[in-house]
């Protein structure tokens, strides 16, 4: 088997070829890594003109000398085909031993088991064990399986939509009666949103910070976020902040308080003529109650102008455009205004977005893989804790879960391995 490096026009032209390619296998992402001090190479490995594999090595300086190699999200081959996969990782082995590769790790985006959007695993579902066999066939080392989140690794557990052959109505439906409810809030509310450019970026640094700040996470910095805009450019980068235009809010409370004082006023005056009609006495009631809210609402207005001006900030969140898939990379919010629904808002938007240009699914992106609500000894969390706000808020769009295989390690030289593992404890 031959591998033959080829240059980054030729690597995107296959991608452009392979259904299953994500963000952080393509040439925008090459630019990241280079960013990041990354050593970057594309290669393609090929017998008697059929291709077994291709794939981005991404390599880094170890123990001044030696060198890593990652592969993110593993190799564009059939690792279902354990024959190919042991001849192209024999090849591969060979070709990176030579470069001074000690060791070489893919975390390939392949589900382990069928999950449902609880993370229950599905009775009789699909599962890729055998992928698993074939890689420790091939001389990989499987590292432990964990749950919660690891910033030095890509997500190993995920939740997203599936678009592909519905309409939005469907994908609506299909959301719990807390999401479509809290939906209907900001679109009761009018929520408007607005695509932001570069310039603006510092809004969603402002509010990740803070609800970093809240959530304690560490947030990503200003330049993170122009960063991608730079390596990705404006196509496949799309920042929206949802908010509320005040003016426009203020209309439509004194619409509906002038409604409901003029309902008040006719059924006082039918009482007065009518009394002891308590079907009239009870909307009387009910109405006085409604209209006591919107004066509360009506004076919160005057702070909320006070504080924020014309418009309020209610979220803001980062999407990555690439392949089959919207990702939903980065998100924050307003966390005192979250009456006003403003995170629902933005991902009802994106995902008609999505449904109208074509793309198959609507990623969610990490979550921590804990799935249990405490109601007794035998289970592992409460709500709150590891991530479950986080899965269960996406839950709610009907996401499903994904778990994926996990992180392999490949020792391209085993003694020199063995000596860094000893320090490092990698497996």
């Amino acid at each position: 088997m031959r591998i033959n490096t080829i240059n980054i026009q030729q690597y995107s032209e296959y991608l452009d070829t392979v259904d299953s390619a994500v963000f952080q296998q393509s040439k925008y992402h090459a630019k990241k890594f280079e960013h990041d001090g990354w050593t970057v190479e594309f290669i393609q490995a090929s017998q008697e003109k059929e291709v077994y594999a291709t794939c981005m090595l991404a390599y880094l300086p170890l123990m001044k000398v030696f060198k890593y190699c990652y592969v993110a999200r593993g190799f564009l081959a059939d690792y279902k085909d354990r024959d190919k996969l042991v001849k192209f990782t024999s090849s591969l082995k060979q070709y990176l031993k030579k470069k001074n590769v000690v060791y070489l790790e893919i975390d390939p985006e392949i589900d382990l088991v069928q999950r449902d959007k609880d993370g229950n695993v599905v009775e009789n579902g699909f599962h890729n064990y055998d992928v698993v066999d074939n890689l420790k066939s091939a001389g990989f080392l499987q590292l432990p399986l964990k749950q919660g989140y690891d910033l030095s690794k890509e997500c190993r557990f995920c939740s997203s939509i599936d678009l592909r052959g519905k309409t939005s109505d469907e994908i609506f439906n299909a959301f719990s009666s807390a999401t479509r409810r809290n939906t209907r809030t900001a679109q009761k509310y009018n929520v408007h949103i607005r695509k932001l450019n570069v310039d603006q970026l510092h809004i969603l640094d402002s509010m990740e910070k803070e609800t970093s700040a809240r959530q304690d996470f560490e947030a990503m910095s200003l330049d993170y976020f122009k960063n991608l805009y730079r390596f990705y450019g404006e196509d496949h980068v799309e920042t929206l902040l949802s908010y509320l235009d005040l003016d426009e809010y203020e209309q439509k409370i004194k619409k509906e308080y002038n409604t409901t004082l003029t309902s008040i006023e006719k059924t006082k005056a039918f009482l007065e003529k009518n009394p002891g009609n308590e079907k009239k006495e009870k909307r009387l009631k009910t109405d006085e109650t409604y209209l006591d809210s919107l004066e509360k609402k009506i004076s919160h207005i005057q702070e909320l102008k006070d504080t924020y001006g014309k418009e309020v900030p209610l979220a803001c969140c980062l999407f990555i455009k690439y392949g089959h898939e919207i990702v939903y990379l980065v998100g924050s919010s307003n966390y005192e205004q979250r009456d006003f629904r403003g995170p629902y808002a933005i991902h009802w938007h994106m995902i008609q977005e999505a449904i109208k240009e074509g793309y198959d699914f609507y990623n969610f992106y990490g979550i921590s893989g804990y799935f249990d609500i405490k109601l007794d000894d035998l289970v592992k969390i409460e709500p709150g804790k590891e991530g479950y706000g986080v899965f269960d808020f996406k839950r709610g769009f009907n996401a499903i879960v994904h778990e994926y295989i996990g992180n392999f390690i490949l020792p391209c030289k085993p003694f020199i391995f063995k000596i860094y593992n000893n320090l490092k404890h990698i497996c």
